[in-house]
């Protein structure tokens, strides 16, 4: 009686072990499986050169969501389109802007909201349609190098 005791608690055990192995596993994965309370965005962008999905999207220093994915866009010019996971209690004006920035000198990529002042909010699926693309730092660099920039 005692070694089926001491087996069906080691068996509990494991299978807990299990379990929180498996959430751990889908929540730092992102996946949209356990992606409750949000609402997606969406934010087109001429260039996205170096953000990447599960960027963080921030107002006013805060992280209000998520960057869930980045597709090239062939209807728009070939522009990205930026998915955005925002968090249910974050209302973003529908006159916002959207801008992709740098953490740091050479840091990740983040997608920073600069909010509006419409009375109306973006809802699922809503669009962001002010953007301002990333700085690119070897752009610069090379068009200095090779005499293109203006002093």
């Amino acid at each position: 009686m005692k070694a089926s005791a001491l087996l069906a608690s080691v068996g509990a055990f494991v299978l807990l072990g299990l379990l929180a192995a498996g959430y751990l596993t889908l929540t730092l994965a992102n996946t949209p499986l356990l992606a409750r309370g949000v609402y997606t965005v969406q934010a087109h962008f001429p260039s996205v050169s170096g953000l990447r999905v599960g960027s963080s999207v921030e107002i006013s220093g805060v992280t209000v969501g998520k960057v869930i994915g980045i597709q090239l866009d062939q209807e728009r010019f070939y522009q990205a389109k930026v998915l955005m996971h925002i968090h249910d209690g974050v209302r973003i004006p529908t006159d916002s802007a959207a801008a992709i920035k740098t953490s740091g000198l050479i840091g990740d990529k983040y997608i920073q909201i600069i909010p509006g002042a419409d009375e109306a909010f973006l809802g699922d699926g809503g669009a962001v349609l002010d953007t301002k693309a990333a700085f690119d730092i070897e752009e610069m660099v090379s068009k200095y190098l090779f005499g293109s920039v203006k002093q």
